[in-house]
């Protein structure tokens, strides 16, 4: 029987695949995601899947924003992943999948792709905080919503919620607060730009 990793061995592996040192305001990031990968990596029911990708990349890029240097954002993302054991290639391509099809989605198939979805999904699909923000995405992405309001964006989002059998209380209070995370994201990178210049 093979013993299950713990999250200080996850952290270990994550450590020795970037030996880096993280600047403090991406590093609750680094190690939020890392402990939910791992939390997520013991579930029994949980599966990727389209929406878990395209959320878990949305979180990633939208939260290391300005991260220097740049080019060791794909690592920071590859060690996250491979410490918890999943595969950060086939996260990217289920990402880019979604977003290839996003301009060929209209409000009348959007169901329908949620339902080709659904197929490939387990039955009793664990939730995760990350497919929320996947829906998020899938939905604030769709060109129809450019001319929608928030309350029509809500309605959408409430329909793939129940058509995944995902609390839409749930669904809705995770992404407010996502959204509510990103604008604290902004002020405090302003905060640092601001710091700096001052400095020169």
């Amino acid at each position: 029987m093979s013993v299950r990793a713990t999250i200080s061995d996850s952290k270990a592996d994550f450590h020795k695949e970037f030996p880096y040192v993280i600047p403090a305001i991406y590093r609750k990031l680094a190690d939020e995601l890392l402990v939910e990968l791992h939390l997520l990596s013991h579930q029994k029911n949980f599966k990727i899947n389209v929406l878990f990708c395209s959320g878990l990349k949305e979180i990633f890029d939208t939260f290391t924003n300005g991260y220097k240097p740049q080019e060791h954002t794909n690592k920071l993302f590859n060690a996250i992943c491979n410490c918890n054991g999943f595969n950060p290639n086939e996260i990217n391509s289920y990402s880019e999948d979604l977003s290839s099809k996003i301009n060929s989605i209209t409000k009348d198939t959007l169901m329908d792709y949620i339902l080709t979805l659904k197929q490939v999904m387990n039955k009793d699909d664990y939730y995760s905080r990350i497919n929320a923000i996947g829906i998020y995405k899938l939905v604030s992405s769709l060109p129809y919503h450019k001319n929608l309001d928030a309350k029509e964006i809500d309605i959408d989002i409430k329909s793939i919620s129940d058509e995944l059998s995902y609390p839409f209380s749930r669904v809705e209070k995770d992404i407010s607060l996502y959204k509510s995370n990103i604008e604290k994201m902004k002020q405090a990178l302003e905060i640092i730009a601001l710091s700096l210049n001052s400095k020169k």
